[in-house]
């Protein structure tokens, strides 16, 4: 009868041990699952609305604009921004998207409160030029192949092929995003997210930087002529896009 018993003891206890083993792979189960999670990350930011431009382009934008205000001017805008981490520490110089959308929003709102309405437009417009400027320098192999792209007779259609050409660029390597069209008058460069006016709201439009951008891009590309460059329509005072107006017959 002691023998019999035995066996019975030990079969419970062994059974048991093996249904700890399912829950056990139901734990290893759960951890791909974590992953996923984690994956998701990414996704999340953009449904936040979080745009960038490469750290190259804010270096360029901040550094353009030593030369308009000052050293000092550029350290008072930061200041009143409320960025002053970036006093005398610039983003890096790479092609990287890391400075927001909303950081450039900040600077342009800053120039705002800094030299008033009037002198805000004069500010950034020139700033927007030396941006253009600067940037040609920086990326002289994207100014050699917009060269080679406007070989062409006509000054219509130098315009017509650089306007498209930066369009495309400036697509390709920031967050920002632009459409070129034209009627009977004018270029139309509308942009459907504008960094420039990000977070502001103004009784008028405000992008200026964007349209000294614009000048200094038309210049370049007919060997130095002006066109009357405004903008139409902006996020900043309720509208869907920022439109800016570019005529067809220079000024000079």
């Amino acid at each position: 009868m002691a023998e019999e018993k035995k066996p019975e003891e030990k079969k419970p206890e062994e059974k048991k041990a093996e249904e700890t083993k399912p829950e056990e792979k139901k734990a290893e189960e759960k951890k791909p699952e974590e992953k996923k999670a984690e994956e998701k990350k990414p996704e999340e930011k953009k449904a936040e609305g979080k745009f960038f431009y490469p750290n190259k382009w804010a270096r360029v934008m901040l550094t353009s604009a030593e030369e308009v205000m000052g050293a000092q001017g550029v350290a008072a805008l930061l200041n009143m921004s409320n960025m002053k981490e970036l006093i005398g520490n610039y983003p890096p110089d790479n092609m990287k998207k890391e400075f927001s959308f909303a950081n450039v929003g900040k600077l342009q709102a800053g120039i705002w409160e800094m030299y008033g309405n009037r002198g805000a437009r004069v500010f950034a417009t020139r700033a927007g030029e030396q941006s253009f400027k600067d940037g040609l320098s920086q990326f002289k192999s994207v100014a050699t192949a917009a060269q080679v792209a406007m070989r062409v007779g006509t000054l219509e259609g130098k315009m017509k092929l650089g306007i498209e050409f930066f369009s495309k660029f400036f697509n390709s390597v920031s967050d920002q995003v632009v459409e070129v069209s034209e009627d009977d008058k004018h270029w139309i460069w509308t942009i459907t997210r504008c960094p420039v006016c990000e977070g502001r709201k103004s009784e008028e439009p405000c992008c200026h930087l964007a349209v000294g951008v614009l000048q200094a891009a038309a210049a370049w590309v007919t060997d130095g002529k002006k066109f009357r460059i405004l903008e139409t329509e902006c996020k900043a005072k309720g509208d869907k896009n920022c439109v800016i107006k570019v005529e067809k017959v220079p000024v000079e």
